[in-house]
């Protein structure tokens, strides 16, 4: 991936994700982002080449050996360097203004084409007493495009110079030079024996550079150096490599601090755990008692639309499916309580805790808090979803044809009597009626109770077999909707952030492969 593509992914990583980072970490991309925008507008033509060190390493000999004559004050008091001194074969104002260096040279040397894009910056020292001096060290250490890191044979293992600059260098190789200065005080066999012991510790370190040997004082390894500066000037590609490197750094601190807080630099697109979450939304609105209330309900209109007439309760009339629906709320104004309402915060935390356990802790718990939120409006939600499904069943065809059946059956049974009444008071008087008619009296009665009890028998059958119909099909029309509602309005806005984690994680995860 090229630079540019890397700066802009990386400004999309602090955009999506930037408030869920570390505050060190997001402080290092911005820097990064700053430097990478200050740089272009002084150019990258230029080479910026620090020589950095510890306490009596000799940076300003090895400089005055590098350019060709005495720049930089040499002092056996420490330290020698108080200030940064930038080295120049034409003038770099602009670049050195960036730097923060105000002691400034040109040198006719450094002038033709192979040096003249060289700017040389002696810095203090990197452990020096003065707070000061580190400070505006590690200032043009981040700036720099190349560092000379000029180690003391006797320190060249130093804690500060190892663990507060050399070991975070690792993607740095084309921007570093180790320098073993003072070798003329070694053994041919110390020599080999330092930089060998050197390169081991480096290796442990991650990090590769080339490792020369020199001394100022005799010019050993000088030239060395200056053909290799020579050659980075000769490239002019020392600056884009240098931010290429600091991208690949922050991007692997970007990722180190993902798993520092228990999440992953991968995409998440599955969104696990929504049937548990709609089954404890529905347990916490209490949709199975909803559910078989409503059958109840089925249940005791069914029995007054179908019973016997005598035993239906006279001027009252058959019950329609409306009035039985009557004893519930109207579902517009269902309105959850607030144990519900708690009990949906717990349901709707167990999911989040399931969905989302590979998010980072910081965007975890902000999606957690956002989605509790939600609680007590998807509680009144889900209970206006089960009040309104509770009373969607509708009066089936049934009840009225077994209602007419039992009116008919009534009806037979009524003139059944009253013709067997008639035949006992007119035989009382004399008078007997003819044979045909008590027949079809009697005919009346028994068909009108078989009718009766039939019809009332399989009524109640029916009724059976309806109540648990519309139970089931409250439970199931219920957790549909109640499902329907959790997509709209909790994976909707969950989805998203996840959506924008991916996208995170991509540019993160983009970051480690920029070069320049």
């Amino acid at each position: 991936m090229d630079l540019p593509t890397g700066l802009k992914n990386l400004e999309q990583a602090l955009d999506l994700g930037g408030d869920y980072l570390d505050g060190a970490v997001r402080g290092q991309a911005r820097d990064v982002l700053a430097r990478a925008r200050q740089r272009g507008l002084v150019g990258t033509e230029r080479t910026v080449v620090a020589l950095a060190g510890a306490t009596g390493s000799g940076k300003s000999s090895l400089l005055n050996a590098i350019v060709g004559q005495e720049v930089a004050g040499v002092a056996a008091t420490r330290p020698a360097t108080r200030a940064p001194l930038g080295v120049s074969g034409r003038h770099a104002s602009d670049v050195l203004d960036w730097l923060g260096v105000r002691e400034r040279k040109v040198l006719l040397q450094l002038a033709p084409d192979t040096t003249a894009n060289l700017v040389l910056v002696d810095l203090p020292d990197i452990d020096s007493t003065a707070d000061t001096h580190r400070a505006q060290a590690e200032r043009i250490i981040a700036r720099a495009d190349v560092v000379i890191w000029v180690l003391d044979p006797q320190k060249y293992a130093d804690a500060v110079v190892h663990e507060d600059f050399l070991a975070a260098m690792g993607e740095y190789h084309s921007s570093l030079l180790i320098v073993i200065n003072q070798i003329d005080r070694l053994s041919a066999a110390d020599e080999e024996a330092i930089v060998a012991d050197l390169g081991r510790i480096l290796a442990a370190e991650g990090v590769s550079a080339d490792i020369v040997a020199a001394s100022a004082l005799t010019g050993v390894g000088v030239e060395e150096i200056r053909g290799a500066l020579v050659e980075i000037a000769a490239g002019k590609r020392a600056a884009a490599e240098k931010l290429a490197a600091d991208v690949r750094t922050v991007g692997a601190a970007l990722t180190e601090n993902l798993v520092d807080q228990g999440g992953y630099p991968r995409d998440l697109t599955d969104i696990a755990g929504v049937d548990d979450l709609v089954t404890g939304l529905a347990r916490a609105g209490g949709l199975s008692s909803a559910a078989r209330g409503a059958a109840d309900n089925y249940r005791r209109a069914a029995r007054r639309a179908t019973a016997w007439p005598l035993l239906r309760g006279w001027g009252r009339g058959v019950m329609s499916d409306a009035g039985a629906r009557s004893y519930l709320p109207d579902s517009s104004d269902a309105v959850a309580s607030s144990g519900t309402v708690e009990k949906t915060r717990v349901a709707l935390g167990e999911f989040i805790a399931q969905a989302a356990r590979f998010l980072p802790r910081s965007w975890r718990g902000a999606v957690r808090d956002e989605t509790s939120r939600q609680a007590a409006r998807l509680a009144d939600s889900v209970a206006r979803i089960i009040a309104w499904e509770s009373q969607a069943w509708h009066r089936p065809r049934w009840w009225g044809v077994a209602a007419t059946l039992q009116w008919l059956a009534f009806a037979a049974l009524v003139l059944g009597a009253l013709g067997i009444g008639a035949g006992i008071i007119t035989e009382a008087g004399g008078v007997a009626l003819p044979l045909g008619l008590r027949r079809a009296s009697l005919m009346c009665v028994v068909a009108g109770a078989v009718c009766g009890v039939v019809v009332s028998m399989s009524a109640r059958a029916a009724r059976t077999h309806g109540a648990q119909r519309v139970q089931r099909q409250v439970t199931t029309r219920a957790r549909g909707a109640i499902d329907t509602e959790v997509r709209d309005t909790v994976l909707a806005p969950f989805r998203t952030e996840m959506e924008r984690y991916r996208d995170f994680a991509r540019a993160v995860a983009s970051l480690m492969r920029v070069s320049a």
